[in-house]
């Protein structure tokens, strides 16, 4: 991560994650500073993922010749400067990025890949990558490996959603707890001064 980046002034992976889960109301409130990010510093998987991560690039390295020319890598995107990203790692292969995870031993490629969608997508997206590969290690038996490409209409939805949620940020507007991400099956459109389209959210009445 960037030294001393506030992640409140924006859109990473892990809330493309959670935007996609549609955990929108908890994230709201993280971003607008009336609540704490979940402190993982105790999460045994989390700080195994972390401090295995350097492994699993020199294990992704040998495994597939595949040069890791920058680590860490964090960028924003240019049109929406809200949304960036962490990259574990940008490689020598032209327009390619690599992601690290450290899972259970049950899992699987397919699971883990599911599970990181959103993150995954988001980090094509900003970055412009034509591929990203998901280096995987289960439990500490066996390693995984997945080549993902770049969904372009998952990708719209996806960008849909979060230029709403930021949106939301920005003024104010507290989001619903749940926001189905089925929500978002439509294009974002765009008019030709900039101005955006984005879907708006209803609220059912309940008496």
């Amino acid at each position: 991560m960037k030294e001393n980046f506030d992640r409140k002034t924006g859109i990473g992976g892990s809330d493309a994650t959670k935007i996609y889960q549609g955990e929108w109301y908890d994230l709201y409130l993280e971003k607008i500073g009336e609540k704490e990010a979940v402190d993982l510093s105790d999460v045994l998987p989390v700080q195994m993922g972390i401090h295995t991560e350097d492994f699993n690039i020199s294990w992704f390295e040998k495994q597939t010749g595949i040069k890791v020319v920058g680590k860490q890598v964090f960028i924003t995107s240019k049109k929406y400067p809200f949304m960036y990203c962490n990259i574990d790692g940008v490689l020598q292969e032209k327009k390619a990025l690599l992601e690290c995870k450290h899972t259970n031993a049950f899992s699987n490629e397919v699971k883990t890949a599911e599970k990181y969608k959103a993150q995954l997508q988001h980090y094509l997206m900003v970055y412009g990558a034509d591929k990203i590969y998901l280096s995987i290690f289960f439990g500490n038996m066996k390693y995984g490996l997945v080549e993902v490409l770049p969904d372009k209409e998952f990708q719209e939805q996806l960008l849909a959603a979060e230029v709403l949620f930021w949106h939301l940020v920005e003024t104010k507007t507290p989001p619903p707890d749940f926001v189905e991400f089925k929500n978002f099956d439509i294009k974002l459109k765009e008019f030709n001064d900039g101005r955006q389209i984005i879907p708006l959210l209803t609220r059912e009445s309940t008496s």
